[in-house]
């Protein structure tokens, strides 16, 4: 990993690649990125898109590094389009990254915040604003995990926080409506358009038909869900609501509803070292990569 920035070597090609063809800021296809990473890295398109992605979308990083116009997926679950039809160049983070691997600016904490957790890996991702205040004031605590997504985050964070190995429990938001229960964020790493029928098939036993006859007989058990509607929108962000039985207790249905998957997830996870160790032994030489990432998460 880069020590300016955290970042791997493939995305520290993908951020120049996008800075070296967006000239004056101005939009490029991502198809050409792709290409020129190809040329000067090696690095195949198939792979080298799904990173770029991840650059670029808020529901995989706190701070993206790039931004991206076209059809690049949704928090649902649905895919990008072709690289060929989505435009990107650097986001004011991206910049900022770059001046630092670059040596132009001192290194700024982006692994520190953003870990590794939304491209497959163990270290998840914590409070920008709380990252960098740590860093600023000499602190050695930038609280517990903080998911880009929204949703909970449970488990052993005490032990996370020292450096060991844990599984935590990703879990959606769920707020009570009336007499219905409302999921409006899903853990990172979950897909929210497999939740409805995730539901619905948990609410339902199948059973073949005595006879032989090759049909399922549709059983409630032990479930208070009537029927699940996805109210999902792109402008709105996810809305998954769950009708429930009359007269249901809704801490009870809140608790049923939390042990679906993909509702509630579980993620194996280790800090390379304990956080207070990470924020004392962060390197911030002349300081200016870190102020000036400050400077942009004002608000």
């Amino acid at each position: 990993m880069s020590a300016p920035t955290g970042l791997g070597p493939v995305e520290v090609a993908l951020v120049d690649a996008v800075d070296l063809l967006a000239r004056d800021g101005e939009p490029v296809r991502c198809s050409d990125v792709l290409a020129a990473v190809e040329d000067r890295a090696g690095i195949g398109p198939r792979y080298a898109w799904l990173v770029l992605v991840d650059l670029g979308v808020a529901w995989r990083r706190h701070l993206p590094l790039v931004e991206l116009y076209g059809n690049c997926g949704s928090a649902l679950g649905d895919p990008p389009a072709e690289p060929a039809y989505v435009e990107t160049r650097l986001s004011p983070v991206g910049v900022l990254a770059l001046a630092a691997e670059r040596g132009d600016i001192g290194p700024v904490p982006l692994d520190l915040v953003d870990g590794s957790l939304y491209r497959g890996g163990r270290v998840p991702p914590f409070d920008p604003a709380r990252v960098v205040g740590a860093l600023l004031a000499g602190a050695t605590d930038a609280g517990e995990p903080v998911l880009p997504t929204g949703g909970t985050v449970d488990g052993d964070l005490d032990g996370l926080l020292a450096g060991r190995p844990v599984r935590l429990t990703l879990g959606c938001t769920i707020r009570p409506e009336g007499g219905r229960l409302v999921i409006t964020e899903v853990p990172l790493g979950a897909e929210a358009n497999r939740i409805p029928s995730a539901v619905v098939d948990r609410s339902r036993q199948f059973e073949r038909d005595p006879a032989g006859r090759g049909h399922h007989v549709v059983r409630r058990h032990g479930s208070p869900v009537v029927d699940v509607f996805d109210e999902s929108t792109a402008r709105d962000g996810i809305r998954i609501v769950v009708q429930l039985d009359p007269g249901t207790d809704l801490l009870a249905a809140r608790d049923w509803l939390r042990d679906v998957w993909p509702v509630t997830i579980h993620a194996d996870c280790r800090l390379p070292a304990s956080m207070a160790e990470r924020l004392t032994a962060w390197d911030r030489r002349d300081g200016t990569g870190l102020r000036a990432l400050a400077d942009l998460l004002k608000p």
